[in-house]
């Protein structure tokens, strides 16, 4: 009997799909590309002779080549990318934003890759946070 409760919360996890992604953003993602908004702030993200460079550009491409996910970019000023972000119309957005950023109450935030800099993504979107913050332990464990 003492056993019956740790059962149940077993049971309980069993059944539920973690990490949840309400709005199946990373589903969405897997079949038409990863939509990533983009704020210009180099050296994360900048654009040279009409392409887009920079730190975090690289490492988007980089999550999204091991995924096998297609890319969409937008680029844009922040607030336009942050309204995209919460109407579900990006899934995730560079720039340069630090943990400390002001978009923090308006959107998700990944582990700070470099102690600092973190993605943004939309709240709630635990799945695709998951696998992103999954690549940035992986690729920086490496370094």
């Amino acid at each position: 009997m003492r056993y019956f409760p740790l059962l149940f919360l077993l049971l309980f996890f069993i059944r539920c799909d973690f990490p949840q992604d309400p709005n199946h953003s990373f589903e969405e993602a897997k079949q038409s590309g990863l939509k990533v908004g983009v704020a210009i702030n180099p050296p994360f993200t900048f654009l040279k002779n009409g392409n887009l460079k920079g730190s975090e550009i690289e490492l988007i491409k980089n999550f999204a080549e091991k995924k096998n996910l297609d890319l969409d970019f937008t680029i844009a000023t922040e607030s336009e990318l942050i309204e995209q972000l919460e109407k579900h119309q990006l899934h995730v957005v560079v720039g340069g934003f630090d943990k400390k950023t002001i978009w923090n109450k308006k959107s998700g935030l990944s582990v700070p890759y470099d102690g600092k800099h973190v993605f943004l993504v939309g709240k709630g979107e635990n799945k695709l946070l998951f696998e992103l913050e999954n690549f940035l332990f992986e690729t920086f464990k490496k370094q």
